[in-house]
């Protein structure tokens, strides 16, 4: 009996420190076999108990909105991950591969013309869609081509 409650403190300290409710379930579900086992259930009543509670929370954990789904995008696209995504860069010049080497943030950065795009490049404003590695993949911006004011940059 003892040994299910003890399963259930040691599952719920690792939950506090983890926060993913993962941890709470098997708490939760040890917990649940400890009271069988304390009413006298056997063994196999237990792990009974022990099963049915976990899978269910686990079900019940899935189904509700305390689990955050998956980003439906790539963590390259994800302007919460990657700050760069959408700020627009002046490219002056381009390579017959459709890269470039821009002056951004202070630094030399490579950019490559977005893929998807057809046509050769022209100097100009170009938004960052992506990040591949540390090349930056850009999109023209449309309006005048004018290099960012230093604010932006």
């Amino acid at each position: 009996m003892w040994i299910w409650f003890g399963v259930a403190a040691v599952a719920l300290i690792l939950e506090l420190l983890t926060g993913t409710f993962f941890l709470l379930l098997v708490a939760v579900a040890a917990a649940g076999a400890g009271v069988v086992s304390w009413l006298g259930g056997e063994l196999a009543w237990q792990l009974l108990a022990f099963s049915v509670l976990g899978i269910a929370g686990f079900v019940i954990l899935k189904s509700s909105k305390l689990v955050r789904r998956g980003s439906k995008s790539s963590a390259s696209r994800n302007t919460d991950v990657n700050l760069d995504i959408g700020q627009i860069v002046y490219v002056a010049d381009w390579t017959p591969m459709n890269t470039a080497v821009i002056q951004y943030r202070g630094a030399k950065w490579q950019v490559r013309l977005d893929p998807a795009l057809g046509g050769p490049p022209a100097p100009g404003s170009y938004r960052i869609t992506d990040i591949d590695g540390i090349v930056f993949i850009v999109a023209p911006v449309s309006g005048p081509d004018t290099p960012p004011t230093p604010s932006s940059a």
